[in-house]
């Protein structure tokens, strides 16, 4: 059954290398990079930033294939949950990273509209050092980005390799609160979910645990020593998960 991961936002498919490496040889594993990151860094039509544009991304990954295994972290969970709620029938298990189905009310997607459009300023007249000066020391984070590691600084070459515009145009486009809430449809999902959480991200790990509460067949795993980026952080663990 292939896998289609989908990573977080600053990412790439290649932060899924690491994971990649743990599965069994020939396994079927495909991590594409979604707008304003990797190879699609240089977009700059808004158009292209669109969730429509996220979703068909998913779609090429998964081809003709289905009862496929989507993982999402972060950023890349929300474009899972759109896409899976989307497609029922394609899809056999959902893995989601330190991921949220999003904010419930207007009122509180308002004001993180407004936060990430300000991070988007930032990016733009500040640059790359400033953002991650503030984007990197998150405690959710730092578990990972604190640790010497060669998959921690081959991570960080490919960040700063970003451009400031396309993160600006990933953040306005599909932050959390430019899309529109999951909550009232995630009894919806009636495969396998996996809800996975570092037990140093205590936000997210309350957000799955609320989730778990209204999905079908949902499971949660709380992974020790690590934080928000817990495919970064323990890939053996997730390339565990994925074989189980």
């Amino acid at each position: 059954m292939p896998t289609i991961a989908l990573h977080g936002f600053t990412g790439e498919g290649a932060d899924f290398d690491e994971l990649r490496s743990r599965l069994p040889a020939g396994a079927d594993f495909i991590a594409p990079d979604l707008p304003g990151h990797g190879d699609r860094r240089a977009l700059r039509k808004p158009e292209d930033y669109s969730l429509a544009a996220h979703l068909q991304i998913v779609d090429a990954a998964v081809g003709a294939q289905d009862e496929v295994t989507l993982l999402g972290y972060s950023m890349g969970g929300r474009i899972a949950l759109h896409w899976a709620l989307q497609h029922p029938g394609r899809w056999r298990r959902l893995v989601l990273i330190g991921a949220s189905p999003g904010l419930v009310t207007a009122a509180e997607r308002e004001e993180r509209r407004l936060a990430d459009a300000a991070l988007a300023t930032f990016l733009r007249t500040q640059g790359l050092a400033a953002f991650y000066k503030y984007w990197h020391h998150q405690p959710m984070l730092r578990p990972f980005l604190q640790t010497a590691s060669p998959a921690r600084d081959a991570l960080l070459t490919r960040r700063n390799a970003n451009e400031p515009e396309s993160l600006a145009l990933s953040l306005e486009s599909v932050g959390t609160g430019s899309l529109p809430s999951l909550w009232d449809r995630l009894g919806e999902l009636r495969g396998a979910v996996d809800l996975i959480t570092g037990e140093g991200d205590p936000k997210f790990t309350e957000v799955a645990r609320r989730m778990g509460e209204k999905i079908p067949r949902a499971r949660l795993s709380v992974v020790e020593g690590a934080g928000h980026a817990v495919h970064l952080e323990r890939p053996g663990d997730i390339a565990t998960l994925l074989g189980a």
